[in-house]
């Protein structure tokens, strides 16, 4: 199930309103405090990269959020209704941890450079 973001020129503030909402709730979920359905968090987190604006293929903090959301839309696709969160957790975090951004960050750390600095320089 793929997703289309939206166009900036059709975004508004109630968009961005609402997102804010949604990523509050979701974080409240992830750090186990929060109010919703395991399944109103998957389909929330499936539309968290709305408003993503770059591709994620030259920004890392976009390619994070589109990692979660696409995950999320493959295990409401799969009918998860089980763990839903921890199983969520751990497949973002095996996918973040093989992408390039977090590749090049312990790279970067493991040489004893600031992994800022490299990111600036590409």
């Amino acid at each position: 199930m793929s997703k289309k973001r939206k166009p900036h020129e059709e975004r508004t503030p109630e968009d961005y309103m609402e997102a804010a909402d949604n990523a509050l709730e979701m974080a409240k979920v992830l750090a186990g405090q929060g109010e919703i359905s395991d399944q109103d968090f998957l389909e929330r987190m499936a539309r968290s990269d709305e408003l993503v604006d770059h591709d994620g293929k030259t920004c890392g903090q976009c390619h994070y959020a589109i990692l979660g959301a696409e995950v999320a839309r493959e295990m409401i696709e799969a009918g998860e209704y089980e763990d839903v969160v921890s199983q969520f957790a751990a497949e973002h975090k095996r996918r973040w941890e093989k992408c390039k951004f977090f590749k090049l960050w312990e790279k970067e750390k493991k040489a004893g450079r600031d992994p800022r600095k490299a990111f600036k320089d590409r």
